[in-house]
């Protein structure tokens, strides 16, 4: 057949040294797909520093470089041989290029699932791999010449991807020496505990809480009652209108009571954003926020917060902090050597077929049971005058099962819009209990609505999911309900109110300037 002429010939070192590192990048972790992007986003949320990571990640691919060149060779050498062989025998020898590509695009897919730049459910490492090497296997049965070709092309298509190398390992091997800040992921600073019972907001962040889902379009059977009995007391904001779409921009500009259009990070994992398409790039200052505002007027500040960093962006105007932040996969942590780093996948991957026990990793119910110990520990803490939690709920993928109570993998939106109701009233609770209950105003909002267009057809998403979004249909309304003390009536604004209003809403209940139903409802009539 003709075929085998097709790795007959002989390349050169330097031609199979470039194609190897154009599968090198192909079959590393997905996690250099982040460390690689211009925007820096990765850094921002994680625990800082991650130089160890990035270091082993280097080293990841310059050892898959060498293998990959190496492996290229065998492969030439193995079809080489065909030409005295049977026909047959010479075909098997040629159907290795057909895996070899085959699990290039496997890995390909894996990264870029890892580095969540691909989320479509029909994607998966194992299709990749099948249809790759099933389209190559039946080019190869039905037109060997053209088989040929596509291996030549496919070869040539690596080798000026190979190329790439030349800028990214510089990249990764730079960002793995860049000076970064040790982050604390908790602090508490000596705080006087009050005299007696006094002035407190305490505002709950419900990550992608949809008013539609929650009030307007309820899922039919769905009881969540601790939200439908908050709103019977609360001013609630019926038509608020969406800041943004990601919460790394939404939640700072709500601090600051600027918009945000783009947002990224500089090396050191600090944010930068714009105010306007083609505007300038601004630092993140912490002085110019709620938190530092109240600070000013001597009220004590506290965050328990997920996704963005917090105890970083904020540590001068807190007193108290809790954060949690992406975590890496593979066994990989920023606590870790450059060498624990590079060995930790090898030692996991081996553990796994060997099934052997290896640094499990938490469970979800122990993940979110940390949250809530921490969410806890805040609102419950009388000598924090002005409380933020920002919860991860009912932000999806699924991970709670309603009808049997427990925290698992899986599950859909409206499960986890089920757990926010039970976490609320957890915490409605606990605050309850606290001393200065009865002179607590409680602020309960999201960021965002359920964003129906990033989660569709991605991992996680559900039959219930498509039937409560009516086929994919999003309604960006936000959630925004105020509870002043001593309230007992609903009161509803229904009129449209931009979600960064917010931001002087705020300032006004620690000023004094809106202290019930009433005051709120005029400040509102003149947005």
């Amino acid at each position: 057949m003709r075929a085998e002429s097709t790795t007959a010939g002989r390349s050169s070192w330097a031609r199979i040294s470039i194609e190897g590192a154009g599968a090198a990048l192909l079959l590393t972790p997905g996690l250099i797909w982040n460390q690689l992007s211009g925007t820096h986003l990765d850094l921002y949320h994680r625990l800082l520093p991650i130089t160890s990571v990035v270091r082993a990640l280097s080293l990841d691919v310059i050892v898959l470089w060498v293998a990959a060149a190496l492996v290229l060779r065998a492969l030439e050498w193995a079809a080489g041989r065909g030409g005295t062989r049977p026909a047959a025998r010479r075909d098997l020898r040629i159907l290795v290029w057909s895996l070899w590509f085959g699990l290039l695009a496997a890995r390909a897919i894996a990264g870029l699932i890892l580095a969540q730049v691909l989320s479509w459910q029909q994607l998966s490492s194992g299709r990749a791999f099948a249809v790759m090497a099933g389209v190559l296997l039946a080019i190869l049965l039905i037109a060997p010449l053209a088989y040929e070709f596509a291996i030549r092309g496919l070869r040539f298509l690596i080798l000026l991807f190979g190329f790439s190398i030349l800028w990214a390992l510089p990249a990764l091997v730079i960002a793995g020496f860049a000076h970064q800040p040790h982050d604390q992921v908790a602090f508490q600073k000596p705080i006087a505990p009050p005299a007696h019972p006094h002035r407190r907001i305490v505002w709950l962040l419900f990550d992608e809480l949809s008013y539609d889902q929650a009030f307007d379009h309820r899922w039919p059977g769905l009881a969540l009652p601790n939200l439908d009995r908050l709103r019977a007391q609360s001013v609630t904001f019926s038509d608020m209108q969406p800041d943004g779409y990601f919460t790394e921009r939404i939640i700072p500009s709500l601090l600051m009571g600027k918009p945000i259009v783009d947002a990224r990070s500089t090396e050191a994992g600090a944010l930068l954003y714009k105010t306007a398409d083609g505007g300038p790039w601004t630092a993140f200052d912490g002085n110019a926020t709620l938190f530092a505002d109240a600070r000013r007027d001597g009220w004590t500040t506290g965050i328990s917060g997920d996704y963005n960093p917090y105890c970083r962006m904020l540590e001068n105007q807190l007193d108290s902090c809790s954060m949690r932040l992406i975590v890496f996969g593979e066994h990989l942590s920023q606590d870790k050597s450059t060498w624990g780093n590079f060995n930790a996948p090898m030692q996991a991957g081996w553990a796994r077929a060997m099934r052997e026990p290896f640094e499990p990793a938490p469970s979800e119910a122990e993940i979110f049971a940390g949250m809530m110990t921490s969410v806890r520990d805040l609102v419950t803490d009388d000598r924090i005058d002005f409380a933020f939690a920002h919860l991860y709920l009912p932000h999806p993928p699924g991970f709670y099962d309603r009808r049997t109570g427990k925290v698992v993998i899986g599950g859909s939106y409206i499960d986890n819009l089920a757990l926010a109701d039970r976490s609320l009233g957890d915490l409605l609770q606990a605050l309850a209990q606290t001393p200065s209950a009865s002179e607590t105003t409680l602020i309960i909002s999201s960021d965002h609505g359920w964003r129906v267009g990033i989660w569709r057809n991605g991992f996680g998403w559900t039959r219930e999911d498509e039937l409560a979004s009516g086929s994919g249909h999003f309604d960006p309304r936000p959630v925004l309900m105020v509870r002043f003390p001593g309230e007992t009536a609903p009161a509803e604004i229904a009129r449209p109110v931009p979600l960064l209003a917010m931001h002087e809403m705020i300032e006004r209940l620690m000023a004094g300037q809106i202290g019930d139903a009433q005051q709120l409802q005029v400040w509102a009539a003149q947005q």
